[in-house]
């Protein structure tokens, strides 16, 4: 399968090119968060390339226009249809996602 993804990624702050139209469409793209308690891993499993893309538009976003020290990504379903929350649509049994990075001054 050929990757369709741009690289030449461009990231408005109002984050209207976020999530992919596919993405928001399909249910079939999404992460899945996990930890393993015994070793200290984290571990990112992402469903298609689609879905790590937006997931990574999301961080690119928060880096620049973040006005927030913290971002949490969780899974929001209501019925059996999953939702997108900041770019990324968590699995049912997915971890939460706590990032934390200073807002710095200007």
């Amino acid at each position: 399968m050929k990757n369709t993804l741009n690289a030449n990624i461009k990231i408005t702050e109002d984050a209207d090119e976020i999530p992919l139209d596919i993405n928001l469409k399909d249910e079939n793209h999404f992460l899945k968060a996990e930890v393993d308690n015994s070793r200290g891993d984290i571990y990112l499993s992402f469903s298609s390339r689609i879905a790590m893309y937006d997931f990574a538009r999301s961080l690119l976003h928060a880096s620049v226009y973040g006005k927030s020290e913290s971002i949490e990504f969780y899974p929001l379903i209501s019925g059996h249809k999953r939702y997108i929350v900041d770019g990324v649509r968590l699995s049912e049994n997915s971890s939460r996602i706590f990032i934390h990075c200073p807002v710095e001054n200007k």
